[in-house]
């Protein structure tokens, strides 16, 4: 299903938003609603061995109310951040029900601990189907949805020109997602 929107990909439709790359990046990234440096601060933070201390300040970065997980799901959780390896998204699966009840909250754990997964945004997604890449709105953290979401914004990086890859103290899965998010939300 998701593999179509990908194979009828037009890339003289992402131009505009190419064009726009770095502005959109600053407006999305740097907002005061995103707090860039305190972002910056955990892409260093969060090291191994993962505790909870280091998911409750990723959780307060995004804004999200405490986990309500009993230990056991907090465990596997933690254990599965060690296990999965990027673009890998399948491990997801074998997440129990309240494990996989929030993929902005999980999406944001994998970006902090790898660096390299892009966090689930809504705004994003609406950027991605601007550009013709049509990822389905979900809460609960599918792997194939959230796989399809990662590998979009990776084509993006592949076909990107030069000119998108500004010296920043973010990863390049960042850049995208928030000029993507930053797309988004325009009219």
């Amino acid at each position: 299903m998701q593999h179509l929107s990908l194979l009828a990909f037009d890339k003289k439709k992402c131009e505009p938003f190419f064009n726009r790359l770095t502005d959109l990046f600053y407006e999305h990234h740097h907002s005061d609603l995103q707090k860039p440096d305190e972002y910056e601060r955990l892409l260093y933070m969060v090291r191994r061995p993962y505790d909870d201390s280091m998911l409750d300040m990723i959780d307060d970065w995004m804004g999200l109310e405490r986990r309500e997980w009993k230990e056991e799901t907090t465990r596997e959780v933690k254990l599965a951040l060690y296990a999965i390896k990027y673009p890998d998204t399948l491990l997801i699966d074998s997440f129990t029900q309240k494990a996989r009840s929030d993929l902005t909250r999980l999406s944001s754990y994998l970006h902090f601990t790898h660096h390299t997964y892009a966090i689930w945004d809504e705004d994003t997604r609406k950027g991605l189907s601007k550009l013709g890449i049509n990822i389905p709105s979900t809460n609960v953290a599918d792997p194939f949805i959230y796989g399809a979401y990662v590998s979009a914004i990776e084509l993006l990086k592949d076909i990107a020109p030069f000119t998108c890859f500004l010296e920043h103290d973010v990863p390049r899965q960042r850049l995208f997602q928030s000029a993507l998010a930053s797309y988004g939300r325009e009219g």
